[in-house]
């Protein structure tokens, strides 16, 4: 019998999985391969709280592969009206809200991307920003 593809929900469960053994612990090391997807080491994103007031962001994971680095934030009590991103000097700027509940937080990325081809969808808490690396975009 043939094997099954795995589904897309199948490879998120997966990586969910992943993300979840790091965090849990902090000497978990893996190596990584010679050719496709890597995990940079993302800073530990914050614990969100259920009765804080305003946006909170959560955990922040940063992959690369061979075409893009893709990045996902956990958020809360945020709305895509007040998600902001954008790209400066090799950082990826992420803003959530506005006035004295605003969270900001700025990430190196691990290599030159192509701005003008980069793209971010914000769905059901969930913020992915896709940055396809520079020169592997055919236009």
């Amino acid at each position: 019998m043939a094997e099954t593809p795995s589904s897309p929900k199948d490879v998120a469960d997966m990586l969910d999985a992943l993300a979840k053994r790091i965090r849990a612990d902090p000497n978990f090391r893996m190596t990584p391969p010679a050719r496709g997807m890597q995990v940079a080491p993302a800073s530990a994103g914050v614990e969100i709280k259920e009765d804080a007031e305003g946006p909170q962001m959560g955990a922040v994971d940063v992959f690369r592969d061979e075409r893009a680095v893709t990045v996902t934030v956990e958020t809360r009590n945020a709305d895509a009206a007040s998600v902001h991103v954008s790209l400066a000097d090799g950082r990826l700027l992420i803003n959530l809200g506005e006035g004295p509940h605003a969270l900001r937080r700025d990430l190196d990325l691990p290599a030159a991307v192509d701005e003008d081809a980069a793209f971010a969808t914000f769905r059901n808490g969930i913020l992915d920003v896709v940055l396809p690396l520079r020169g592997t975009v055919k236009r």
